[in-house]
């Protein structure tokens, strides 16, 4: 349903095989701890071992670049304030990856409405210098972006932040245009496009979820109404 010079936005973690976050290892492993799940098919001769990283967001980068997709830019959500783990055998980890897709060759992408201010200009505002106008005071937004999560009461527990949400929409579609997120959860991409000027469609298979994004939605919209 995406228009031809529309672009993708995945936001996707990993997980460890024989972490015990899909269900009993004994249903999702033969002897040769090669997985069988029946919508991982393609993916029976990966030979996973216990503690191995799958490298589900690549997998799925992948899968869609096969399938016709244009696979421009994994992007690193660095997670600043990301939870500890107790675990002693490797880095714990502070990031997941955002995969910016296109349909086609050419496609919607405004980079002036992300650019990020530069080094140099940020060191002459702190020495109070006179900044010349035609100085490299924008950049190009760079590929890791470091963004803190935000806690969230009630009963979603992976509510991403209106600040990752921000550049993607306004890098990828027009003041105007239409954002479909087919994972709704708690309402963030909606009140985000809202802000924005642009319409939203968004699906969800979990009736309470729906619940929390629509009081979050009517919450918003005051304030929405301010800013325009």
């Amino acid at each position: 349903v995406l228009r031809d010079d529309g672009t993708l936005w995945i936001n996707i973690g990993d997980t460890y095989f024989g972490s015990g976050r899909g269900g009993n290892n004994a249903n999702i492993r033969t002897e040769n701890w090669q997985p069988v799940y029946p919508h991982m098919k393609t993916y029976s001769n990966l030979k996973l071992k216990p503690k191995d990283l799958i490298g589900i967001p690549w997998m799925v980068a992948f899968a869609l670049r096969d399938d016709g997709w244009y696979l421009r830019r994994d992007i690193i959500w660095h997670k600043t304030n990301s939870h500890p783990e107790s675990v002693k055998d490797r880095c714990s980890n502070a990031h997941e990856y955002i995969f910016f897709m296109s349909k086609s060759e050419r496609y919607y992408y405004d980079y002036d409405a992300i650019k990020e201010e530069s080094k140099y200009y940020r060191e002459q505002k702190v020495k109070k210098d006179t900044y010349d106008k035609n100085g490299h005071k924008f950049k190009n937004k760079r590929d890791v972006w470091a963004i803190p999560t935000k806690p969230f009461k009630g009963l979603h527990t992976a509510c991403y932040p209106d600040t990752l949400v921000e550049p993607c929409i306004l890098a990828g579609s027009p003041e105007g245009g239409i954002v479909l997120d087919p994972f709704m959860g708690a309402g963030t991409t909606a009140i985000v496009a809202d802000s924005f000027n642009r319409s939203y469609i968004g699906f969800e298979i979990n009736p309470e979820y729906i619940k929390i994004a629509e009081n979050r939605i009517a919450k918003n919209q005051p304030i929405l109404k301010e800013k325009s």
